[in-house]
C-alpha cells in the first residue's frame, strides 16, 4: 500500500489502534441520562463488532446498509464495517420520512441499487427493513447490531470505498454517492485545520444518514479523539434547552447545524434557561446545509451574548454531499461578512449590484433575503470558481454556477448516467448551485434548478421564502415555494399546510415584488403532510412541482 493510502486509512481508522484512555464519547440515553465510553472502550467494542460482522458473513468490499439510530451501536457498527474492509451505507430511519408507504418506497429503491448481501438494522426496525429488502430479491440477511468481546482475533482489512452516501434527494430521487477513503480523509483534514477542535468537540444531534451529521457532526471529532457527545435528532427537538445547557456546563468548542437548528433554539430557549451557564468556550459554530438567514444568526448571537458567547464564533459555510462535506468556511475568529445586493436583478454571467457590506453582529437584520452571507473562502486544497451558462469562469461579483475542484470531491455516483459523469468526476464538480465570489469569499444564492427565468432574470425561490418568512406571512415549517414554466408562462407557487386567512394578499404581494407582471403568482393551501420532505427535512421541490403539474395537489377543504 502506498504511503498516501496508508496515511488516509490512518486518518480514518488510526484511533482504533491507539485509542485514548482519558478522552471519550458521551451518548444520550432514552431516559435522558448520559453514558460515557472512553475511546479505548469504544475501540474494543468496535473491533468486536467487526469480528461479529465477519462471523455473520460480511466480507471486504461488501456494501452494508445501516438502519441504526445515533448512539454507541451506530459508532461500533459503522467503524466495525470499515475495520474489516467493508463499506457502510447509512440509511434514514423510518421516523425521518414520516414512515408509512413513502419510507418503504424509498428504502426499497435504495436497497435495490445496492443489492446488499447483509444489512444491519436496530431490532425495532428489523421487520420493516427485512420486508422491503425481501421485495427486491437477492436474499439479503438483516442482522442486529452486536459485538464479540475478542478484539485480539478481530479481522482487519483495508478498503478503498469509505461510504456509499445517499444524497437527500431535494431535486429528485436519492443518488448513491461513492465517497472514497481518500475523499473522506482529505475532507476530515480540511475540517480539522479549519475548525481546530481542541480537547472538546461538540454535542451533536444531526442525523447521521446526512453528510453534515456523519462527517461534520461525528467523524471529524471522533477520529481526532476529542471529548464528544452524541444525541439523536428527536432528543434535540424534545429537549433543545437541555441540549444547549450541555454547552454551558462543559467546555465543548464546536457546534454544527443548519438554519433549522438555530430557529429551534430561538423558538424554545428563554433567558431563564441560560442562567448560570457559560458559553465562552464555544468558538466554532458552523451554519450550513441550507440557505443561511443572517437575521436568525444575529438573534442567536444576541440570545447567548450575555452568557459569554462571542459573535466571532459564528462560521457560516458551504458544503454538499458530492464534496464529501465542507467546501468553504468563514475562518475561526473572523466576523462573518454580509453584502446587500441591490434590486432584484439575478442574471447568470452578469455582475451583481453590491450596494454595501457589513459584518454580522447581534443587531436585528431587516430584509434578510436582500443580504447575502459570506460562506468564507475555499478550505485548504480546494478550488472554487463561478461559471456562466457556457461554463466560462467569471470574475468576482458575477453570478453563476459554483464549480468545485479538490481531493475531497467524491468519486462519483454508483449509478452514474452520462450527464452525471459530465457533472462529477476526476475531482471536479459542477454543483448546480448559484453564487458569486467577492474578495475571495463565496456567497451562495440558491439552486439553479429551483429558480425560474422571468424577463431574462433568475428568480430564486429561496429569496422569496426568506422574505415571506421575514414578513410573517408564512411559517417556514409549513410552507414551501416552487417555481417553473407552465404553457410558456413563468409561475411561482406557494404551497402551505396552514390556511393563510387574511394573509393571502400579503403573500401574493411579496411574490409579485419578485416577479413583476411577467410571472403568475399562486397560493395553494393543502392538508398537513402533503409537502414531501427529504431525509434531512428539506422540501422535495421537484417532486412538489411535478405533483402540481399533474394536478395531484388538492386544496384543503377548510382553506
Amino acid at each position: 500500500m502506498s504511503q498516501r493510502k496508508t496515511a488516509d486509512h490512518e486518518r480514518l481508522l488510526g484511533w482504533l489502534d491507539a485509542p485514548s484512555d482519558e478522552r471519550g464519547m458521551r451518548f444520550r440515553l432514552d431516559d435522558g441520562s448520559w453514558q460515557r465510553l472512553t475511546y479505548r472502550e469504544l475501540a474494543r467494542r468496535t473491533l468486536g463488532a467487526g469480528a461479529a460482522l465477519a462471523d455473520a458473513g460480511v466480507r471486504p468490499g461488501d456494501v452494508v446498509p445501516l438502519v441504526v439510530p445515533g448512539g454507541e451501536d451506530f459508532v461500533t457498527q459503522f467503524f466495525g464495517l470499515l475495520a474489516i474492509g467493508a463499506t457502510p451505507s447509512v440509511l434514514p430511519l423510518p421516523l425521518a420520512l414520516r414512515a408509512g408507504e413513502g419510507y418503504q418506497s424509498q428504502l426499497k429503491a435504495i436497497t435495490a441499487r445496492i443489492h446488499p448481501r447483509h444489512a444491519v438494522a436496530d431490532p425495532r426496525y428489523h421487520d420493516i427493513v427485512a420486508e422491503n429488502v425481501a421485495r427486491i430479491g437477492g436474499g439479503t440477511e438483516v442482522i442486529a447490531p452486536r459485538y464479540e468481546d475478542r478484539p485480539g482475533n478481530a479481522p482487519r482489512a483495508w478498503g478503498d470505498l469509505a461510504v456509499l452516501q445517499f444524497t437527500s434527494g431535494s431535486r429528485g430521487s436519492p443518488r448513491a454517492l461513492r465517497v472514497s477513503v481518500a475523499n473522506l480523509a482529505a475532507n476530515l483534514r480540511m475540517i480539522g485545520s479549519w475548525m481546530d477542535p481542541v480537547g472538546h468537540g461538540a454535542v451533536t444531534w444531526l442525523p447521521l444518514y446526512h453528510d453534515m451529521g456523519l462527517v461534520g457532526g461525528l467523524l471529524g471529532a471522533l477520529t481526532l479523539q476529542v471529548e464528544h457527545a452524541l444525541m439523536r435528532p428527536e432528543q434535540f427537538v424534545r429537549d433543545t434547552p437541555g441540549w444547549l445547557a450541555e454547552y454551558g456546563r462543559t467546555p465543548y468548542t464546536c457546534m454544527c447545524m443548519p438554519n433549522f437548528g438555530f430557529e429551534r433554539v430561538l423558538a424554545t430557549v428563554r433567558p431563564e434557561h441560560l442562567e448560570g451557564l457559560d458559553f465562552s468556550a464555544l468558538t466554532a459554530v458552523v451554519s450550513g446545509a441550507e440557505r443561511i438567514d443572517p437575521a436568525v444568526l444575529a438573534r442567536f448571537a444576541a440570545l447567548l451574548g450575555p452568557y459569554g458567547f462571542d459573535v466571532r464564533a459564528l462560521m457560516p459555510a458551504y458544503g454538499l454531499a458530492e464534496g464529501t462535506l465542507a467546501v468553504t468556511g468563514v475562518g475561526k475568529g473572523d466576523l462573518p461578512r454580509l453584502v446587500r445586493v441591490g434590486g432584484l436583478e439575478r442574471r447568470l454571467g452578469e455582475k451583481l449590484n453590491v450596494r454595501e457590506s457589513a459584518e454580522l453582529s447581534t443587531e436585528p437584520v431587516t430584509e434578510p433575503w436582500n443580504w447575502q452571507v459570506s460562506c468564507g473562502p475555499p478550505l485548504e486544497g480546494t478550488r472554487v470558481e463561478i461559471l456562466d451558462e457556457e461554463g466560462a469562469p467569471q470574475p468576482e461579483g458575477v453570478l453563476g454556477e459554483i464549480f468545485v475542484q479538490g481531493p475531497s470531491v467524491a468519486e462519483g455516483y454508483a449509478d452514474a448516467t452520462p450527464e452525471d459523469l459530465a457533472r462529477l468526476g476526476d475531482g471536479k464538480l459542477y454543483t448546480g448551485d448559484a453564487g458569486f465570489l467577492l474578495d475571495g469569499e463565496l456567497y451562495v444564492i440558491g439552486r439553479l434548478g429551483d429558480s425560474v427565468k422571468i424577463n431574462g432574470q433568475n428568480v430564486f425561490v429561496e429569496d422569496i421564502e426568506l422574505e415571506l418568512v421575514a414578513s410573517g406571512a408564512v411559517s417556514k415549517r409549513y410552507a414551501t415555494v416552487v417555481a417553473g414554466v407552465v404553457r410558456g408562462e413563468p409561475r411561482v407557487l406557494v404551497v402551505t399546510e396552514r390556511p393563510l386567512g387574511d394573509r393571502l394578499e400579503d403573500v401574493l404581494s411579496v411574490i409579485t415584488s419578485f416577479t413583476g407582471d411577467a410571472g403568475r403568482a399562486e397560493v395553494l393551501s393543502v392538508k398537513r403532510g402533503t409537502i414531501p420532505l427529504t431525509s434531512s427535512r428539506k422540501p422535495r421541490r421537484r417532486s412538489l412541482w411535478l405533483a402540481y403539474l399533474a394536478g395531484e395537489l388538492k386544496e384543503r377543504s377548510d382553506s
